[in-house]
Formats: structure tokens, sequence, C-alpha cells
């Protein structure tokens, strides 16, 4: 189906740099483009978050939070994000394009992979896990809509931290239990307590595991709601009961990855990876990596994140209390490698204890019962904390002062009196202080751009106390930021000040009166184009440089043009042929031509010959000698040189 031709986005250009090409996946979160990075000339793959999520305050500022900690994530095995941004209302990723298909597409198309080609799968899933698992990042949503085959067998893990700002979001909207995830890769402890960390993700590799083994996932049911309840109370079975052949050590590996009771699970990425190594050497299975072309020509599913069939979507599930039974484990399908549970052998005992429980809680009512506990309001907006004190009879005020805070983004919550774990009695208020953001931010690398662009990304920082000083230089054009204190990537404190050393370029030599080659060269030198016009001057000669643009001692930058305007010397005219005419027929000729004109005259009216002839420079003399024949014979020894021709600067012309 064509998705392009209804969507508005398409099209259009994101931050002035993302141009929409095509829309190619939606989700239950964000929808996914084809989109061009016009800045850098690259395709990336824009996941665009839905309207109703970009309009709440507290969803945006932890997506971007949580963007820029996976930002940070580097690993061959993890799409990367190369950027966040907001326009116009659209809160959207910039992420690595992966021309492929999804491990689910790959599923579909093959059924199930062999026990070799499913652990091969999951070395470089389990690679970028445990990167993330190390630093403190839980995935909480692996599955195989979230695992990419790129075209060239390369294994890519996509949408790192986005389940958990949608489900912090969630947690923040509402008291009941709005559990986060893909119902079929669910662990038991997200369901029964909604918590998630590192063996969270080793559940749901598990599960992963289980499907590539027998193409088909261990709990289904018609609801979100039944498969949970299976998650809880029934145990993944062993994948050789469904697909003959697989192997023990392929089964206990699946095992212990899906336990339901994390403390017997594998602990995280890392572990498990280090299991899986463990089992493909106990099946003596060496060689090359298992690649995975596509399946057919055309096949190919160009998008960082492809579409989830409608069971596989990342949902958020209400659960309420009794929609599922208590948390029941069975150890018969299991090898006795677990402790044993203490059993319930004293129930009178039991009872006792509940009736003492009982006594004492009706006294701990009487001297703190009747208190609420100030809850942890710090990093809310003012309305969402008001929502969270509102069921508990608590009012909130805000306190004129603000304060800086690494925990607090700017405008929310930093600090609250009481503080948060605080008993106070319904009714009372809750003074809050907002944040100002942190005291101490980086500043951005602001080296070599414009002085204006400079001052925009430290402002967009929080810098505004801002100092120039001009500094000469031969490299960077004037007004360039040519370095600042403290230096880009630095910590900056918000009250100080940010010192810029602005170039002013460097003063242009003086050239004119040289000669236009030596002026060429001394340029050049320094960098500067040299651009050239001529023209005639009587008084300059030629090749000297008479103009010069930018004069001297104006500020120019390496690359600029300086203008020359050179002397072509006087300009040259043209002499007519005047043997024969009459002199003042000759005298006006060339006068009107621009020449001074000398006649020498003896005899006759007549022009007999004249120096110099051809051409000459304008302005300067024209010698006549006057002949007493119209066609200039006669001798006319007066003439330089004496005799017949004798005067015409040893111009042999004949008369």
């Amino acid at each position: 189906m064509d998705m392009t031709t209804a969507d508005a986005l398409v099209g259009t250009t994101l931050d002035g740099r993302y141009l929409i090409q095509s829309r190619v996946a939606g989700g239950g979160m964000a929808t996914v483009y084809a989109a061009h990075d016009e800045r850098l000339d690259r395709h990336v793959a824009l996941k665009v978050m839905h309207p109703t999520l970009a309009r709440d305050p507290q969803f945006v500022q932890r997506f971007i939070n949580e963007a820029h900690s996976v930002a940070k994530l580097s690993h061959p095995n993890v799409v990367q994000v190369y950027d966040q941004g907001t326009d116009q209302g659209h809160v959207y990723l910039a992420m690595e394009y992966v021309p492929g298909r999804t491990l689910r597409e790959l599923l579909k198309a093959r059924g199930r992979l062999s026990p070799r080609e499913a652990l091969q799968v999951m070395v470089p899933v389990l690679a970028a896990l445990g990167a993330a698992h190390q630093v403190g990042m839980v995935h909480r949503d692996i599955k195989p809509e979230n695992v990419l085959l790129t075209e060239d067998g390369r294994v890519k893990v996509v949408d790192f931290g986005l389940a958990r700002v949608v489900e912090a979001t969630q947690q923040g909207l509402t008291k009941t239990g709005a559990l986060m995830g893909t119902a079929a890769y669910l662990s038991p402890e997200q369901i029964s307590h909604n918590t998630a960390d590192s063996r969270t993700d080793v559940y749901a590799c598990g599960i992963m595991l289980y499907e590539l083994l027998t193409g088909a996932q261990p709990h289904t049911g018609e609801n979100p709601i039944s498969v949970a309840y299976q998650h809880v109370n029934e145990d993944v079975p062993r994948p050789s009961r469904v697909v003959e052949g697989i192997s023990p050590s392929v089964d206990a590996l699946v095992v212990r990855a899906t336990e339901r009771d994390p403390r017997y699970r594998l602990t995280d990425a890392g572990q498990f990876l280090a299991a899986v190594f463990e089992v493909e050497r106990s099946l003596g299975q060496t060689g090359a990596n298992v690649t995975f072309a596509p399946v057919m020509a055309g096949a190919v599913n160009e998008v960082a994140s492809g579409p989830a069939e409608p069971e596989n979507q990342t949902l958020v599930v209400d659960l309420k209390p009794g929609d599922l039974p208590p948390v029941e484990y069975d150890d018969d399908d299991y090898d006795d490698h677990r402790p044993p549970r203490p059993s319930m052998r004293y129930p009178l005992m039991l009872i006792g204890a509940l009736l003492l429980v009982a006594g004492l809680g009706f006294g701990w009512w009487m001297l703190a019962g009747r208190y609420e506990v100030v809850p942890e309001l710090v990093g809310l907006d003012r309305d969402t904390a008001r929502q969270e004190l509102t069921p508990l009879g608590l009012k909130i005020t805000v306190s004129d002062d603000t304060v800086y805070s690494d925990e607090a983004p700017a405008g929310t919550i930093a600090a609250t009196n009481p503080k948060n774990g605080d008993n106070i009695l319904p009714g009372e208020i809750i003074t809050v202080t907002l944040s100002d953001g942190p005291q101490f931010v980086e500043v951005p690398d602001i080296s070599g751009k414009p002085i204006n662009e400079a001052l925009q990304l430290l402002e967009d920082a929080g810098l505004t106390d801002i100092e120039q000083q001009e500094a000469s230089s031969f490299d960077a054009e004037p007004g360039t930021v040519l370095s600042s204190d403290p230096s880009p990537g630095e910590k900056a404190d918000r009250e100080g000040s940010v010192v810029l050393s602005v170039s002013t370029g460097f003063a242009v030599p003086e050239v004119v009166g040289s000669n236009v080659n030596d002026a060429r060269s001394l340029l050049e030198e320094k960098d500067l184009k040299v651009e050239i016009t001529e023209e005639h001057n009587d008084d300059v000669p030629k090749d000297q440089v008479m103009e010069q643009s930018p004069g001297d001692g104006e500020k120019v930058g390496a690359g600029d043009t300086v203008t020359l305007k050179v002397s072509l010397g006087p300009e040259m005219v043209e002499i007519p042929d005047i043997r024969g005419w009459k002199v003042d027929d000759a005298r006006k000729k060339l006068e009107e031509l621009g020449f001074t004109v000398k006649v020498h005259r003896f005899v006759g009216d007549f022009v007999g010959d004249y120096n110099p002839k051809n051409e000459a420079d304008k302005g300067s003399e024209v010698e006549i000698w006057v002949s007493p024949f119209p066609n200039g014979d006669g001798d006319n020894d007066n003439r330089p040189g004496g005799g017949r021709g004798g005067g015409r600067n040893n111009n042999n012309d004949d008369d």
C-alpha cells in the first residue's frame, strides 16, 4: 500500500534540513519516514513522534534526554541516532539509514532458522545490548521488528530507550499500572511489578531465540492480558518439544534466559553472549558467519524500523488489581539449579502474626498514618505536579526564586519544601522552586563560525555573557570566531562570561605604483585572489598599477579578491596617409585625431612627407614636410636626411 500520498509531511522539510521523501512505516508512538539530510547530503531515517505525544511537555523533555543518552551509545550493531529536534510541533529523531529488512521479515520468509543461524543472529544483538547494559541503559522492547538485517549481512538493533520514554510518560500521567512493551516479549517482573533492568532484556532475547528456533512465540492469546497471564504463570517450554533435533545445550540456554524468577535468569546481555559462545563451542560449530541475503528481488525494506504486526506492536496496557492472578512457579520443567523455596508450614503462627500486624497498623495510623508522603516532583512541570498532588489532598505554590539544577530541565521543579519523602497532612501546601537548568553547560563548537551564528549557538546553550576580542588572521575571514575561552567542549559557568577571539582578517598591502606582475605575486602569496582591469593612461607607464580595491590598510581575509586597475600606457592612434594632401587639410585631420602638428614649410602647399607613419601615441607630435607638388614628388633637401625621401625616418615607403 502506498502510504506517501496520504501523508501531509511528505515533501516538507523539517528544521530547514531534512527533506521528507516518503512515509515508510507507522507504529504506536511514531511514524518513520525516508528523508534526505540537505546539510550533509545523506539519506536518513526520520522518526516523527505522533502529535498527541508531541503536545506533552513532559514526554518531549524525557524523549530529548533519552535521545541524548542513546546518541552516546556508539556500537556497530546499534542503529545510530544522528540528531533530534522539534520543528512546527513535530518532535523527531534523525537516525542512521539502514537499507535491508527486519528479522521479522526474515522469519516470515524462512519460517524458522537452524540452531546455528539463530545463535549467530543472537551474537550481534547481544553484543549491542551488552554495550547498553554496561552504561546502565535498558532497551525494554527487544523483538524481531527491532532487529535489522542489512543488505551486506550485518545485524543492527534499533529503538534504544524509546520504550522507556513512553513508559515514564505513561506513569507520570496515571496512577494505574501502565504496562509498556510488546506482550509476546514482556518479562514476568514487568507485568507483576512494572520494573525492568538488564534481565528484562535477557528475557525478551530468550523469547526471541525460542521464536527463531521454532518459528512461533511460546505464549499466544486473544489479547495482551491473556499473553501476559501466561508469561507470569507458565514456563517457556524447551524448543526441542516443538522442533526435533535441537540439542539439550540449546534447550538449556533458552530455559536459563527465560526463567520467570529474574534471580535465576542470566543477569545481562554480556553473560547471555558468553553462554551463546559456550553453546556454539559445545556444538562444534565453527566457520564463517551465516549471512541472510534477501529472499526475493525487490523485497528490501529500506527503513530504520519496519512496521510490526498488530500483535507485535509496542503497547501500553492498563493493568488493574485482579487482572492477573498471583505469580506461580513450577519447578517440574527445570533443572535442579534453584535454591529451595520456603513453604507455608505454620498457618497458625501466620494468623497470629497477621493479628499482631493489624494491631500495630492501627497504632501506626494513629501516629503517622494520617499523613501523606511528599512524592517525587523534581523534573515535573507545575501542571503535572498539581495533578500528582490533588488526589493526595495537597496544594502547591511556586516560589519566586529559581535555582540552577543538573537534575531538572529549565522550567520544571528543581526542589520542594517539604522534601520528597517527608510527611505532610492533607490540605497543607508544598512550595516548589523552579529550575533554571544546569549552571555549568558545555560550550558548543563555534570555532570557524561567523560571529552571529556563534552568538546564537551560545545563547541556545544558555550562555549570554559574551565578550569579543579582535585578532588578526591570515586564514580566517573577518568576523569569524577563531577561539573561545572556555574552549568548545569544556564546561562554562552561566554566571560567568565566555570570551571570543574574532578575526579581523589582515591589512591589504599597498601595490599602487608597482608593476602588475610584482603586485600579483605579493597578493597571491597572502592567499588573495587577484582580478585585473586595464585602461589607457597618458601619464602612467604601461603595466603599472594605478588603483587597487580594497585599498591600502583595509581588512580582508584569505581567499578574498583584490581588484587592480593597470595602465596600458597612452592610447595608440592610427595616422592616415596624408601625402599629397593640402597642408591645412592634413593639419586639421591630425589635430582631430588628437595629435599636435609641426609643419616644415619651404616651397609649396602640399604634404610631401610626414613622420611618424602608421600610428603613434595619442597627443604626440606629427611632423609634416611641404612639397610644391600635389603627389609629393620633387626634391626637398630641407627635410631631415636631405634629398628625396631623406626625411622619412628611414621609412622606405614610396612618395
